[in-house]
């Protein structure tokens, strides 16, 4: 019984693979090594691809809204526009933030003794009942000005030790500028001739593959760029949405640095689901520091807006912009999250999201195939 057709390259496919799976796995030191050093050539190209990833979304819109009947140089104005934005937002974000930051540590620096005190108060009103412990909290004192000079000498001492690597800190800044730079300038490349490099790679791949492989894999690659820019439009909605709810509920509340929590937060929770609560921990030591009752306000607060935000606005905003169901969202975060951390938390929504729209049309064309729409719907 013959498996295989006479003309047929199937077999001969098949041992290629495996030999070249075999050289892999018994050389994975050598390809581990080849593939890091690849990618740390081809950083800088990564990052533009990136970054001209990001900045194609408000990009866009500018081309098809805001300049859609300009007749000449919509392009570049609309890539103008786009990078004024994203740099106008950045500057918001900062100059929220480094001003109440400031302010914050200095206020920190008074209130750090009295907190220390209060604290050393409430044990001694706790411990009463065991002289032991009474006697030596009443004789723990703080000598502030040798903590200060404890403070200074590391602070010198960590300063001569990043003297004597100048040359290494330098020189790895400079790179990092250098590969932003270029990253940079590859992606504004990328997007003003983006249709030209999308037909030079669709010519690339019917070059070398069959018509019905590649027809697939534009269908995959159109929903992804669909799938990671709208979870990119919607994830930055709902941090603003949220950041908002945070510092109405602070300010009807009277709690203490509620722009520099709100926005911390806003920033922090452009990761799914778990970010807002990192933000959550940054604000109550902040407000803890000042007083312990408004610092348990400002979880119950956090935790009822986070509830609401979670289960009715976040499935909504990012879940129905990606189409991807709100219990799915969750189980795509946790996912992402065990398997590759933050990276992970990030680009698992927009994956299970491609994955579930295929998924979602070979279960259909199958149950098509077979006949059972109306058997589903009885049972």
């Amino acid at each position: 019984m013959k498996f295989f057709k006479e003309n047929d390259k199937t077999p001969f496919v098949l041992v290629a693979f495996g030999i070249i799976l075999y050289l892999i796995l018994s050389n994975m030191e050598y390809v581990i090594y080849g593939v890091s050093y690849i990618a740390s050539v081809s950083f800088p190209f990564i990052l533009g691809s990136f970054l001209a990833f990001i900045m194609n979304v408000p990009m866009r819109f500018f081309e098809n809204r805001v300049f859609n009947k300009v007749k000449r140089g919509k392009r570049a104005v609309s890539m103008i526009a786009a990078i004024a934005c994203i740099i106008g937002v950045f500057l918001l974000v900062c100059g929220l933030i480094i001003p109440e930051l400031v302010d914050t540590l200095y206020k920190l620096s008074n209130s750090i003794p009295g907190f220390v005190r209060e604290i050393q108060d409430f044990l001694e009103n706790i411990s009463k009942n065991n002289p032991v412990i009474h006697n030596v909290i009443r004789q723990m004192e703080f000598d502030w000005n040798k903590i200060s000079g404890d403070l200074m000498e590391f602070v010198q001492k960590w300063a001569a030790s990043l003297l004597n690597s100048t040359f290494t800190v330098v020189s790895g800044a400079v790179q990092a500028v250098v590969s932003f730079v270029l990253g940079l300038v590859f992606s504004l490349n990328a997007l003003m001739k983006k249709e030209t490099l999308a037909h030079q790679v669709k010519k690339l791949l019917f070059a070398f593959l069959p018509v019905r492989v590649v027809k697939y894999i534009i269908r995959v690659g159109r929903l992804s760029n669909q799938a990671f820019s709208n979870f990119l439009s919607g994830q930055c909605t709902e941090a603003v949405i949220l950041g908002t709810l945070i510092f109405v509920s602070m300010k009807v509340l009277g709690l203490p640095y509620a722009v520099l929590i709100a926005v911390f937060i806003g920033v922090t929770s452009l990761i799914p689901i778990v970010g807002g609560f990192i933000g959550c921990w940054v604000g109550v030591f902040l407000i803890l520091l000042v007083d312990w009752k408004q610092a348990v306000i400002f979880i119950i607060m956090f935790v009822v807006v986070q509830q609401f935000e979670g289960n009715v606005i976040y499935p909504h905003v990012v879940g129905n912009s990606v189409g991807l169901p709100g219990i799915w969202v969750l189980v795509a975060v946790t996912i992402g999250g065990n398997a590759a951390g933050v990276v992970g938390m990030l680009f698992s929504i927009p994956i299970c999201s491609v994955l579930y729209q295929l998924l979602k049309e070979i279960v259909n064309k199958q149950i098509q195939k077979k006949g059972l729409e109306k058997v589903i719907k009885d049972v």
